[in-house]
């Protein structure tokens, strides 16, 4: 079977290109061994964003003193019809540009084959969007019942009583402020001395203090000493010498790529050591006409990143003119009720490179659209430069979070001066009206915030 190009995996980084290609005319095959759409529509951004808008509306009800007792399993049924839409949109427009699918497991081989099954495709090209796996943790296995990863915790049919969540990450902390809205009982177990490692200090104590407010038990600086699992639960030995007992344990320590027992290393693709694949900055690997994108290729492990890689892919694919991503403008997001943002960089990295810069941080409380939704520990951040003529960072830790930070990117880029910001009508009620406040006080003209002379 000849394809002109074959994309191995269906999630963010291979669908979109596959569809692009597709409509320049080329013959395209598609590989995927679960379910088209992948990480993202499957298992992760879908399935956790329909929970969390659930558990939002529930919190929100209950804070005017309503009742929201919402049962589990229609949870579970109305979230799976979204993954399922997400799901067949996708097959959806393969049909319509005639992309061909295989199901199985592809594996590659010398000549730009990729042996799905019994059948063989021959192509032009190859794009591995192969994704990653949930990484394990010795002693706590996997087994999909008791001890889960982010693929069966928005699956289990009955709402479990109490749950441990170990990894204070960006699934931990999603998935903690959902459940406990809706009516689990959560423990964090974190072995880092903060929750969320990787960003600065104040963000990591907005979110703890978040997320205890609404019930979490946030458990930082403890490492797992020893497990025993029962028939219907897990007992967990704490570093510090405490147990707990829980129904189920979720493992939320990171992702693997999924670069072994596909052959790579036998037709030359070189892998770094993590088992990334390594890619120029056209996403091309060691092997010229095999090129890479998404997760698979390490960096920031996110969905809008893998599909704007994707599409650069196929531009280069094609020979098309293609511009290089700059990483720096990956907005990370975190979905937790009081919402992270961040474009650019952190305080601890500026350090780390010894960049000197000036924070201005704005408190976001004065905002009445995050008054109402309950964003108290809000707050904006801007890193810029000693003479303000650029801008390092921004940090948004406020309800809708992940909205706003768009907004930001111009600033960011330099496509905006804070003057103009400064002047623009952004609408009323919202949270994006941080954005002119805090360019008003890097003016030295602020109107909410009170600066003494």
């Amino acid at each position: 079977m000849k394809h002109d190009v074959v994309v191995v995996g269906s999630g963010v980084a291979g669908y979109p290109a596959a569809i692009m290609l597709a409509r320049r005319g080329l013959k395209v095959a598609v590989v995927e061994e679960h379910y088209l759409g992948g990480e993202c529509t499957n298992y992760g951004c879908v399935p956790s964003k329909a929970f969390y808008h659930v558990a939002e509306a529930a919190r929100t009800v209950r804070k005017v003193g309503g009742s929201a007792e919402l049962p589990w399993e229609s949870i579970v049924e109305w979230s799976n019809s979204m993954v399922e839409a997400a799901r067949q949109g996708i097959e959806y427009l393969f049909e319509s540009y005639g992309v061909k699918v295989y199901n199985g497991k592809g594996v590659i081989k010398e000549g730009k084959r990729v042996k799905v099954e019994n059948v063989e495709i021959e192509a032009e090209k190859v794009l591995l969007a192969l994704g990653t796996d949930p990484r394990p943790l010795p002693g706590l296995e996997f087994d999909g019942k008791l001890v889960v990863s982010n693929r069966e915790i928005f699956q289990m049919r009955e709402r479990p009583g109490s749950l441990a969540i170990l990894g204070g990450g960006v699934i931990g902390v999603e998935v903690a402020n959902a459940l406990v809205n809706l009516g689990v009982e959560v423990t964090v177990v974190e072995r880092s001395n903060q929750i969320l490692p990787f960003l600065d200090s104040d963000v990591a104590q907005a979110i703890r203090g978040h997320l205890k407010r609404r019930g979490v038990n946030v458990l930082e600086g403890v490492e797992i000493a020893g497990v025993e699992r029962g028939e219907s639960g897990v007992r967990l030995k704490l570093s510090d010498g405490k147990e707990t007992a829980v129904d189920k344990v979720l493992v939320a320590v990171g992702r693997v790529p999924k670069t072994s027992s596909v052959n790579l290393e036998n037709v030359g693709v070189e892998l770094d050591s993590a088992g990334f694949v390594k890619v120029s900055p056209r996403l091309e690997t060691s092997v010229p006409g095999i090129y890479a994108a998404g997760d698979v290729v390490g960096g920031p492990l996110l969905a809008h990143k893998a599909m704007v890689e994707s599409m650069i892919a196929s531009k280069n694919i094609v020979g098309e003119e293609a511009h290089n991503i700059d990483y720096r403008l990956v907005p990370l997001t975190i979905f937790t009720g009081l919402e992270v943002a961040y474009v650019g960089y952190t305080e601890k990295e500026l350090s780390r490179l010894g960049i000197k810069y000036v924070r201005y941080k704005v408190p976001l409380n004065f905002l009445s659209a995050v008054k109402i939704k309950d964003g108290s520990y809000s707050f904006i951040k801007m890193l810029v430069s000693e003479d303000s003529s650029r801008v390092y960072g921004v940090h948004i830790v406020a309800p809708n979070a992940s909205e706003v930070i768009s907004a930001f990117i111009p600033v960011v880029i330099g496509k905006m001066m804070f003057e103009d910001v400064s002047q623009l009508p952004y609408p009323h009620l919202t949270v994006g009206e941080a954005l002119r406040e805090i360019a008003l006080l890097m003016l030295g003209e602020p109107v909410h915030i009170l600066v003494r002379k």
